[in-house]
């Protein structure tokens, strides 16, 4: 008996060494709440035989708290029947832009009829969120192939479109944008990617191996992006060529981030087939592009990639920010890890993200820590841009599923994407993703739009009781968002930092708050705020699994 308890000992330690345990297949769950929370919204992607590229492209979402009831509100961007009229408002119903107002009991309403909302312009792409003139409550703006809108909250649940006064309607074909103070003056400034220079008269079609497909970004030059420095008396002032990011890059991602962390924001531009942009803040009202020297403009093979959206974490908690991109199929998605000397090293490869990413390609993508255990997981949004790809290559396809990738320390990704939810089992087309904890339950829920189809929203359902702390910035000196402060958190040997943006993932809006998983950790916590004002506030002996809410001080 001895012998054969001995026996199946070893056998059980052979098992586990060939199949490891991993916790996170069972405890990390993501469960499909769009008609439960009666999201019953379509985007419009006015497909036709033409198959003009704006069409495959949109479009985003965003969570946002407009009406400041302490619940995230859900921003939808329509983009049309046709972008052959990019001028042309949209009124019909199944055109326009939606937003739902969180009823605080894990449903929404439908609000866009009196909220300012009743003409969309242009054909629409992407959306982002801010607090631009500091009175204290979220306004939007929207990129479109067409002009792009500003609208100013009213306070009373209403929107009024001030693009015109504000000086910020960009009619060159805007994906992404991000909200930032690049002059550490107190006031959100704005920068606008633009993609490619593609105008409807002169739009050619593309045949690639006999069939009809949408064109690539090879085929059109790319269209100049936008900096916008805000006045601070409601109007903005276009200093792209002043400041030194003239260009002509084919932007999809943006994001305002202090990457050196020496207090100034930088300026991180995702570009479609030509290299991608770092611009480093001189701290004058300028910046240098240093992607190449930094060792993020190409992947590790010094290729340039068709780089979609960004997440932006600290992976591997060593106290610095990396940045992942996502990219076309064929071509793996990019993790760069930050070395914080200044430059990049791509670990695409050394931490297992390489070969799941090959045959997909990637849109929206997130760093989240689902499980709350103090480190970040990843989440990708995948669809393809040509409806026929199959055609052409049989081992892809349009539909695609979208990937989870579960952290497993040390510098390593698992992609558990079977086991997280049935959404996860049916290829979709997804292009924006955002994050948030929409139901106020202590873990990050996710959105994602889609290509010509419906919205998903995922509640984070996991199945663990992980302790988490949620911290809220509002600034005084710093903008009323806190947006480009940075927050660390110490538990034991444990510490986390995160910082405050707008934009990144792909045409898309996440909540500002910081949410911590910290674990089973259940001691006081420290907290450090480092504000864009160059404040720095401490706190001391915090409890666990609470909304904290940190006002600088002025």
């Amino acid at each position: 008996m001895k012998n054969v308890f001995h026996l199946i000992l070893i056998c059980l330690f052979l098992f586990i060494s060939i199949f490891p345990i991993n916790a996170d297949e069972t405890t990390v769950r993501f469960t499909d709440q769009t008609q439960a929370a009666k999201i019953n919204f379509r985007h419009n992607n006015g497909a036709s035989d033409h198959r003009y590229l704006p069409e495959t492209m949109g479009s985003g979402c965003l969570f946002f708290d407009y009406d400041n009831d302490g619940n995230l509100d859900i921003f939808l961007v329509n983009s049309g029947k046709t972008c052959a009229n990019p001028s042309k408002h949209r009124t019909n119903p199944d055109e326009m832009n939606v937003l739902y107002r969180n009823n605080g009991d894990g449903t929404f309403t439908d609000v866009t009829k009196h909220s300012g909302f009743e003409k969309n312009y242009g054909f629409g792409m992407g959306c982002i969120s801010a607090d631009y003139d500091n009175d204290g409550d979220a306004d939007l703006y929207l990129t479109n192939y067409g002009s792009n809108q500003l609208y100013r909250n009213n306070g009373d649940g209403t929107f009024s479109d001030v693009t015109t006064q504000a000086s910020v309607g960009d009619s060159r074909w805007s994906v992404s944008a991000s909200f930032g103070d690049f002059n550490l003056d107190g006031y959100l400034d704005l920068y606008v990617v633009n993609y490619l220079d593609y105008q409807i008269e002169t739009a050619h079609p593309c045949i690639l191996e006999g069939v009809h497909i949408y064109c690539g970004p090879h085929e059109y030059p790319g269209a100049q992006d936008t900096l916008y420095q805000n006045n601070g008396d409601g109007t903005f002032t276009d200093v792209t060529k002043i400041a030194g990011v003239e260009n002509e890059g084919k932007g999809l991602g943006v994001l305002f981030t202090d990457y050196n962390d020496d207090g100034k924001p930088d300026i991180f531009v995702a570009n479609d087939a030509v290299e991608d942009f770092l611009y480093h803040n001189n701290g004058d009202g300028t910046f240098k592009d240093v992607a190449v020297s930094a060792g993020i403009a190409y992947n590790s093979e010094g290729r340039a990639t068709a780089s979609m959206g960004i997440a932006n974490g600290d992976y591997d908690n060593d106290g610095l920010l990396d940045l992942f991109v996502t990219n076309f199929s064929l071509e793996v998605n990019s993790l760069f890890h930050n070395d914080g000397d200044g430059f990049y090293t791509m670990t695409t490869f050394e931490t297992g993200l390489a070969e799941p990413s090959f045959s997909q390609l990637g849109f929206g993508t997130q760093f989240l820590d689902a499980d709350n255990n103090g480190t970040l997981d990843l989440f990708v949004a995948n669809g393809h841009v040509w409806d026929n790809v199959a055609e052409i290559t049989p081992s892809l396809s349009y539909k695609q599923k979208c990937q989870f990738f579960a952290n497993m320390e040390e510098g390593k990704f698992t992609d558990i994407s079977e086991t997280v939810g049935e959404f996860f089992t049916h290829p979709v087309v997804a292009r924006g993703t955002a994050i948030a904890d929409y139901d106020t339950d202590g873990d990050m829920d996710i959105l994602i739009s889609c290509c010509g189809g419906n919205p998903v929203l995922l509640r984070n359902d996991n199945q663990v009781n992980n302790n988490w702390l949620k911290i809220e910035l509002v600034g005084n000196t710093s903008n009323r968002d806190g947006i480009g402060s940075k927050v660390i958190v110490r538990t034991g040997d444990i510490t986390q930092i995160k910082e405050v943006t707008s934009g990144g993932s792909y045409a898309s809006g996440s909540e500002f708050s910081l949410l911590f998983g910290l674990g089973t950790y259940s001691d006081m916590i420290s907290i450090e705020v480092k504000w864009i004002s160059g404040q720095l506030h401490k706190l001391n002996n915090i409890s666990v699994n609470q909304v904290i809410r940190i006002e600088e001080i002025r």
